[in-house]
């Protein structure tokens, strides 16, 4: 199933033939459309036909579902988005460099979209940013979330998808909240890194050293258990009551 979503087609239309670098009228080229028609389909008045739309997915070599995400069918619930904001702040170290992201919720009738502008330069102009963007769903119950993402820009044949995992405390309101991030490493290995999500900027990160890097304790624990675990106690002192 797909999300039918003209305005969010629009959108994601006009992000990636800008990355892409094709111009209005080179596009319309291509699919045998004037300039004036794929203006139409960026600005949302109009949609293009099932054969206009395959013939633009293999111009900006992309998928069907990055203009129209899919919609999982599952038995899975998802509830409204956890954060109750639509703007989070994301925190990590790689190496001894502190990583800061952008995650954007976009929460639709029947999927929660997410967008992950990852390794941003500057929180006030990341929209201009797009080096490292990632898509996808966020779903969720009342004890765990998962944001499963993919590289929407890359035009590499390697697969690259991130998985943010976090806990959700009953009757609790998220203000920051630990987190596990699957990913790649430099060299194409799968890597698990930590780190925070905020529902604002933190201007000093020194209070939250130990949620950032991985601790003694954790050390002892994945010996103990041969296994990182994501542990609720560990951030008691992130949330507060609604």
């Amino acid at each position: 199933m797909y999300n039918i979503n003209i305005d969010n087609f629009a959108k994601q239309l006009m992000l990636y033939r800008k990355n892409r670098k094709i111009t209005l009228e080179t596009l319309g080229n291509k699919i045998h459309k004037s300039k004036s028609t794929v203006s139409k389909y960026e600005k949302g008045k109009i949609i293009p036909d099932i054969i206009t739309v395959l013939e633009i997915c293999n111009i900006l070599d992309i998928d069907i579902s990055q203009l129209f995400p899919s919609v999982s069918s599952s038995n899975v619930k998802t509830l409204s988005n956890p954060f109750k904001a639509n703007k989070l702040y994301v925190y990590y170290y790689t190496e001894n460099f502190l990583i800061t992201s952008i995650l954007e919720i976009f929460e639709q009738k029947d999927s929660i979209l997410v967008k992950f502008y990852n390794g941003i330069k500057d929180v006030s102009t990341y929209l201009k940013d797009l080096s490292y963007l990632y898509e996808g769903t966020l779903i969720c119950d009342n004890t765990v979330g998962y944001i499963n993402l993919y590289n929407s820009i890359s035009t590499s044949s390697q697969i690259e998808k991130l998985q943010i995992s976090f806990n959700i405390p009953w009757s609790k309101s998220i203000d920051i909240t630990n987190f596990f991030i699957l990913a790649l490493s430099p060299n194409s290995l799968p890597i698990v890194k930590k780190g925070i999500i905020s529902t604002h900027e933190i201007k000093e990160l020194k209070p939250y050293g130990e949620d950032l890097k991985i601790s003694d304790e954790e050390i002892k624990k994945i010996q103990l258990h041969n296994a990182w675990i994501l542990e609720n106690k560990n951030y008691n002192h992130f949330f507060f009551d609604v």
